[in-house]
C-alpha cells in the first residue's frame, strides 16, 4: 500500500480525494437537510448533455458540464420559486431533457468517448490541470458556503422563519442550487455521474443518524465525506477495482454502520 504514495498520480489523487470530501461533505449537510437528493442527482445527470454538446464541439468536457449544471440550477431555482412546480418536479424535466440532448450528441461524435470513465469516474487518472481547477472550484464553493452560511442554514431549517428575520429565501434557494451545481461538476471527476449524487446524500445521511445538534451534524458530514473518499480510494488500489464504486460502497457501510450505532444510542 505504501508504495502507491511514491508516485505522483496517487499523490494527486489523495489531494484530490481530500478537497472533493471536503466540498461534498459540508454541502451534504444542506442536501439532506434540505430534502434535496434527487435534486443532486438530477443536476448530475443533466451534466451529461453537456459533456456530450462539449465533446461535439471541441470544448472541454468541465465548461461543458458546468453550464449545463448551473443552467439546470437557475431553471430550477426559476420554475421552483414562481410557484408552478416543486424543486424535484422541475429538476425532474430538466434531467430527462439533457440526458436526452447528451444522447444525441454522443450519436454525432465520430471519436469514441469514455463512457465508463464519464459514468462512473476514475480519480486515479486525475492530472495537474484537473487538481487545479478542482482545487478553483472548490474554494469558490467553501468561499460561498462561509459567507452566507447563517442565512443558508436559517433557511434550510425554516424558510418562513427566514423570512421574517430578512433573509432573502428565494437567494438562498437559488445560491444551493448553485453549489450543487458547482460541487456536482468538481466531483465528476471522482465518482462520474451516475454516482455524484451518492457523494452529495451519503455523508449528511451518515452524520445526520448520529447528530442531533448542527455542529455535530455538519462536522460529522465533513468527517464521513473525508472517510468514503479517502477510504475508498485506498481500498480501490488494495483490491484493483474502480475508485468510484470503492468509494461509495465504502460510504455506504459507514452509513449502515451509523443507523446501527444511532439505534443502539437510542435504545440504550
Amino acid at each position: 500500500m505504501t508504495e502507491f504514495l511514491a508516485f505522483p498520480f496517487f499523490q494527486r489523487a489523495l489531494l484530490a480525494g481530500f478537497v472533493v470530501a471536503v466540498v461534498c461533505g459540508a454541502l451534504s449537510f444542506f442536501v439532506v437537510l434540505r430534502r434535496l437528493a434527487f435534486v443532486g442527482s438530477g443536476v448530475s445527470h443533466a451534466a451529461f448533455g453537456g459533456v456530450a454538446l462539449a465533446a461535439l464541439v471541441g470544448a472541454p468536457p468541465g465548461l461543458g458540464a458546468l453550464l449545463a449544471a448551473l443552467a439546470v440550477a437557475f431553471a430550477t431555482a426559476k420554475a421552483s420559486g414562481d410557484g408552478d412546480l416543486t424543486e424535484d418536479t422541475a429538476v425532474g424535466v430538466f434531467t430527462v431533457a439533457g440526458m436526452a440532448v447528451g444522447v444525441v450528441a454522443i450519436s454525432f461524435l465520430e471519436t469514441n468517448v469514455d463512457l465508463f470513465g464519464l459514468m462512473f469516474g476514475n480519480i486515479l487518472t486525475v492530472d495537474p490541470r484537473d487538481l487545479l481547477a478542482l482545487v478553483a472550484a472548490s474554494t469558490l464553493v467553501v468561499l460561498l458556503l462561509v459567507l452566507y452560511f447563517r442565512p443558508l442554514l436559517l433557511a434550510s431549517i425554516d424558510e418562513d422563519g427566514a423570512f421574517a428575520a430578512g433573509v432573502n429565501v428565494a437567494r438562498m434557494r437559488l445560491l444551493v442550487l448553485v453549489l450543487l451545481a458547482l460541487t456536482v461538476v468538481v466531483a465528476l471527476k471522482v465518482v462520474g455521474i451516475l454516482l455524484v449524487s451518492a457523494l452529495l446524500v451519503l455523508p449528511g445521511a451518515v452524520a445526520r443518524a448520529l447528530f442531533a445538534r448542527w455542529p455535530g451534524f455538519l462536522l460529522g458530514s465533513v468527517a464521513a465525506a473525508l472517510v468514503m473518499v479517502l477510504g475508498g480510494l485506498l481500498l480501490s488500489v488494495s483490491l484493483d477495482v474502480p475508485s468510484g464504486a470503492a468509494i461509495i460502497l465504502t460510504g455506504t457501510l459507514l452509513f449502515l454502520a451509523a443507523v446501527g450505532v444511532g439505534r443502539l444510542r437510542r435504545n440504550a
